[in-house]
């Protein structure tokens, strides 16, 4: 029976790497939201993938509060999809770099909008077809800058809005564990990787690295992640729902 798997900003960064990874395996389906389906990434997605039936490339936003539910409502009126399998919540957004006491309101908004409010409503509007799932799976990438117990370990962080916004999300979905038993909830986070949305809030980052090179040892390869990722939404399970863990399955502290 054929696995269908929906993936928020499949087209770039860690979603792209999921796609990859599961349009690898025969028996599966990805439906791939994207905020734009003539962008360069996408095509590149269209033209790797080993069988262009098993993908399905859909527009989203999390930015709009009604894109999940449009995207949705297309698969079913339009593509006949009637139910889904595992629901990954990856579409992100590092949106402000900068000490923590002048971070601007606007800022910490925009975050909570694409980073805690987008994946809510996404869950919201996918309820339905996971439900009629034989196991259905919502993972919800999320970051170890929002685990409070580990602000001492980020010290250096300077990305209070983003932060803010995953930490809010993981209490979303620890709710949302035990209000929806029937579903398998997961966070997981990535780590160190390096993706377009770190380079881009990085300043300097591509010269710091010439000047040290040692500094890519912080970094993990994004394939061993993906491939870590892909373990543990393979291995989630009712006992572990709800649990925050990184890309090895270590548990990460609230």
């Amino acid at each position: 029976m054929t696995t269908i798997y929906l993936i928020t900003g499949a087209n770039r960064g860690i979603g792209r790497g999921l796609t990859d990874l599961i349009l690898r395996r025969p028996d599966s389906t990805v439906i791939a939201l994207v905020r734009d389906p003539e962008d360069e990434t996408t095509k590149s997605l269209v033209a790797s993938s080993p069988d262009a039936k098993r993908l399905l490339i859909l527009p989203y936003d999390a930015k709009q509060h009604d894109s999940a539910a449009k995207a949705v409502s297309a698969l079913e009126t339009t593509h006949s999809i009637k139910h889904l399998d595992v629901v990954i919540a990856n579409a992100g957004a590092l949106l402000w770099h900068g000490p923590a006491i002048n971070t601007p309101a606007d800022a910490i908004h925009e975050s909570i909008t694409v980073n805690t409010i987008g994946p809510l409503l996404l869950f919201r509007a996918c309820l339905p077809l996971m439900q009629s799932s034989a196991a259905p799976k919502f993972i919800a990438i999320s970051s170890a800058i929002g685990s409070t117990g580990q602000i001492p370990q980020f010290a250096q962080s300077q990305t209070l809005p983003y932060g803010i916004s995953k930490a809010a999300l993981n209490h979303t979905f620890g709710k949302l564990s035990v209000d929806h038993p029937e579903i398998v909830i997961e966070l997981l986070t990535p780590g160190p990787v390096l993706t377009d949305l770190m380079r881009e809030f990085q300043a300097g980052f591509e010269e710091r690295v010439k000047k040290d090179p040692s500094l890519l040892k912080r970094f993990t390869p994004i394939d061993q992640v993906c491939e870590g990722l892909m373990n543990q939404i393979d291995s989630a399970s009712k006992e572990s729902s709800g649990e925050f863990r990184d890309w090895t399955g270590e548990v990460v502290p609230w």
